[in-house]
């Protein structure tokens, strides 16, 4: 039985000889054999409070009174950008003779208010004219069968990417990432159904109107049936995808082009699809640095091309799923960003 435990049965018994009468600190003792000073230091709270419930420590008050608290608040959504720093000498400002550290309006900030510290999500800006034309759209589309879409856009690659995070001990050298000071980039379009990939290309010039039209016609055309028989394609409103040779292109081939809201990456399930595709990519690149110090071009391709190809069809099914519950978010959120 542990020191702590014995004592609780000590005041225990000690209660229950005082509830029946036995006051007598010298009776006490003979009755248990405790020691005097416990026993007396017993009968005299007992004397004094009634009561040999331990009194809870209330440590060191806290530096920031729950008002202090609820202004730090005010601070932090006034501008989330503050750091504490600035924060710590606004308190100041206001609470003149206030004595606190930068640490401990970290912590306030951290435990009391639940603020984390992150880097903002980049969003394209919308105007309330977005908005409503992107809730006008999802009340249109509420209804639809999305299982023969093809969704299709561009992205870019870049070879000295920076964003894989890597463990370290404390106390140890910080990892270092090889960079140069112009990293290879390499422009990629790429189209998917729920039933997998439909079409992927990498190339390295410009993109234009002629080009686009060149990939739709080796890549999406001769593919766009293993979507289903009644497919329909899906693409944003980048000057190369609504200019006149393309649209005559889209016609002559009687596609059935979905309108699509404009500052939407949000939702397009391949932008999803490009954070999976150019992480697998980055790790591939990182281990290879690691070992062998160089990567040409083409290797660097051959990669993307690899992981491209490596994908499950489970990732295409479920991205082109989640096209119901995107459209379900934008209704909710009134045609604001959603949380893709």
């Amino acid at each position: 039985m542990s020191s702590q435990s014995e004592f609780s049965v000590r005041r225990s018994v000690v209660r229950q000889l005082w509830d029946r009468g036995i006051r007598k600190p010298s009776e006490i003792v003979r009755i248990t054999g405790y020691a005097k000073s416990t026993v007396y230091d017993l009968v005299g709270k007992l004397a004094e409070t009634g009561s040999l419930t331990p009194r809870r420590n209330p440590g060191r008050p806290p530096i920031l009174s729950p008002k202090k608290r609820r202004h730090l608040g005010l601070l932090v959504r006034g501008n989330k950008a503050l750091t504490s720093k600035e924060l710590t000498a606004k308190l100041q400002q206001s609470y003149p003779g206030l004595s606190i550290a930068d640490r401990t309006v970290r912590h306030n900030l951290s435990k009391g208010l639940k603020y984390v510290v992150c880097r903002p999500i980049a969003a394209p800006l919308m105007t309330p004219v977005h908005i409503e034309r992107r809730r006008k759209w999802s009340l249109q589309h509420a209804a639809d069968n999305w299982s023969q879409t093809i969704f299709s856009d561009e992205t870019t690659f870049q070879m000295f990417r920076n964003t894989q995070l890597v463990r370290y001990r404390k106390g140890d050298r910080r990892p270092l990432r090889a960079m140069v000071k112009h990293p290879y980039k390499v422009h990629a379009w790429g189209a998917f159904s729920a039933k997998g990939p439909i079409g992927f290309v990498l190339f390295t010039e410009t993109m234009n109107a002629q080009k686009y039209c060149g990939i739709l016609e080796n890549h999406l055309f001769p593919n766009a049936s293993q979507a289903g028989s009644k497919w329909r394609f899906q693409h944003d409103n980048a000057p190369m995808h609504t200019a006149k040779i393309t649209r005559n292109l889209l016609e002559k081939h009687k596609t059935k082009v979905i309108d699509w809201p404009a500052n939407s990456p949000d939702l397009n399930p391949i932008e999803n699809l490009w954070a999976i595709l150019k992480d697998k990519v980055e790790r591939r690149v990182n281990f290879y640095l690691g070992s062998k110090k160089f990567l040409s071009a083409e290797q660097f391709q051959t990669i993307i091309q690899e992981e491209w190809e490596g994908l499950g069809k489970s990732v295409f099914l479920r991205l082109a799923n989640s096209m119901q519950k995107r459209i379900l978010q934008l209704l909710e959120k009134k045609g604001d960003k959603i949380n893709y």
